[in-house]
């Protein structure tokens, strides 16, 4: 490992904008561009039926959380407001009580306050356990 070839190269990745990136990276970059559109369209479907069916899941099964509609990302939005909990009783309860890691719509700026945000890029069977250990834990209180 030559460090003057090192200094070269990151001098060149800097140079040309790739910051952390290495030849694979730029090359899986370009190949993802030029050749995903299937993959994507493929991923998008998976991650709306997903939305879908977590959405109908907690509608029928936790009616006390609303699922915000989606505005076309992978994070889905529960408004946890009728729960009557703060923010950090709020947090505690889906670490302690449902064991899931969400993060807390108050990290997002004001407004976020009794929302928790669930990502949905995951394994369905994954996003399925989670949905089912909020429920489990909802219907317990």
């Amino acid at each position: 490992s030559d460090p003057s070839l090192r200094e070269k190269m990151q001098h060149t990745f800097a140079h040309l904008n790739f910051g952390g990136a290495n030849p694979f990276s730029t090359t899986a970059f370009a190949a993802a561009y030029q050749h995903g559109g299937a993959w994507l369209d493929a991923l998008m479907a998976y991650l709306a039926e997903t939305r879908d069916e977590i959405t109908a899941t907690l509608a029928r099964a936790a009616p006390v959380i609303r699922v915000v509609p989606a505005q076309g990302t992978y994070l889905l939005w529960l408004d946890c407001r009728a729960l009557g909990l703060d923010d950090e009783a709020l947090k505690r309860f889906f670490v302690r009580e449902a064991r899931v890691g969400m993060s807390p719509g108050a990290l997002f700026g004001q407004g976020g306050e009794g929302y928790m945000r669930l990502n949905l890029g995951a394994p369905r069977s994954v996003i399925r356990e989670a949905t089912q250990r909020i429920v489990t834990a909802v219907n317990a209180r």
